[in-house]
């Protein structure tokens, strides 16, 4: 699974617009919604409540972010300790 479906749905949750967060990562708000649709078919649940101008997680969506943000910062801290054999 692609990390940047991890990334957009972060993005949603803490911004809490689908639109914002196509505009954080350079991408349209229906490139957004489509991966977080096929994060929803991975997981088998649905990860976001979508309602009267409001973006909220469900509680399958609350651990998916909880694990996601995890999932990121792991991400993060590889390229650093890569970055730092690559460049001594």
């Amino acid at each position: 699974m692609s990390i940047w479906k991890y990334q957009y749905f972060v993005d949603v949750v803490n911004l809490r617009s689908f639109t914002e967060a196509g505009k954080k990562n350079f991408v349209s708000q229906t490139a957004i919604s489509q991966q977080i649709s096929k994060l929803e078919k991975n997981v088998g649940g649905k990860l976001i409540n979508r309602g009267n101008g409001e973006v909220a997680p469900t509680e399958l969506g609350k651990l998916v972010y909880k694990r996601a943000v995890e999932i990121l910062e792991l991400d993060e801290q590889l390229m650093r300790e890569i970055k730092e054999i690559v460049c001594n």
